[in-house]
């Protein structure tokens, strides 16, 4: 898989480039290696995180062109922080969910343009890039999503928590998602998917990894990842990533 020329990596940030969400540190190590890896192919990333979250990494990283935010409800240059696509949930959408979070009585968190908040009371109706429910136990996740996936005009999608033994539960336009987005930046690019190396750790990367040409998961990643990767990197404390730059891209 070496010999095969690829032309872009795009990678997943939390538990993929970085192990700590108090810190959100990123090594030297990879620091070093995915600049090193941007001067041969593109290198984005693809991640749950609204842009104001994922904007301190690419900075970090040095990273131009297109990225996949908010799991796909937006295409971004995080150089530039331009918009290249976006897709929004209806506000009547956001309601029904926020309803749904209230009767099993879980958090309801919004995404504003700058900040992720607990939905307001007094809360003016608009359209929303994602609404999440942070840090369940899995059946109370799976009993979530199960009834946000009656509300036809959102996707669900299970993220793995920071917290031990949890998960996220986070939604988005039904449109939406990494698999979407993955053509939409293979376009912009003007390359072929399947010349696309992605890599990912939780339930949410499953297509972003579908549907690109090499699928690697990392040693941390959830045991469905794993079962259709190609290639199963060190964890994100052994800075796997930079053994997949060091292995299909230098």
């Amino acid at each position: 898989m070496k010999s095969r020329r690829y032309k872009a990596i795009i990678c997943d940030i939390d538990g993929t480039l970085i192990a700590n969400q108090e810190s959100a540190l990123l090594s030297e190590k990879v620091i070093n290696a995915v600049k090193t890896a941007s001067r041969k192919i593109h290198f984005g990333v693809a991640t749950a995180r609204p842009y104001f979250l994922a904007k301190i990494i690419a900075e970090h990283l040095q990273l131009s062109g297109p990225s996949i935010i908010h799991g796909g409800a937006q295409i971004m240059d995080l150089t530039t922080g331009k918009i290249l696509k976006e897709q929004k949930i209806a506000a009547q959408d956001i309601l029904k969910a926020y309803a749904i979070a209230q009767k099993l009585n879980l958090r309801f968190l919004i995404d504003e343009e700058t900040e992720t908040i607990d939905m307001p009371k007094n809360w003016r109706p608009h359209d929303l890039l994602g609404a999440v429910c942070l840090s369940l136990d899995p059946k109370k996740a799976d009993l979530l999503v199960d009834n946000w996936s009656r509300i036809q005009t959102i996707s669900v999608h299970k993220i793995p928590s920071w917290e031990k033994g949890k998960v996220d539960v986070d939604i988005s336009h039904t449109s939406v998602s990494k698999q979407y987005a993955i053509l939409e930046v293979a376009e912009i690019l003007g390359i072929k998917t399947d010349e696309i190396i992605a890599v990912g750790d939780g339930y949410n990367d499953f297509p972003l990894l579908m549907a690109c040409g090499l699928k690697v998961a990392m040693g941390n990643a959830v045991p469905e990842l794993k079962t259709i990767a190609d290639y199963i990197a060190p964890s994100v404390e052994e800075d796997g990533i930079v053994d997949v730059i060091e292995k299909f891209i230098l």
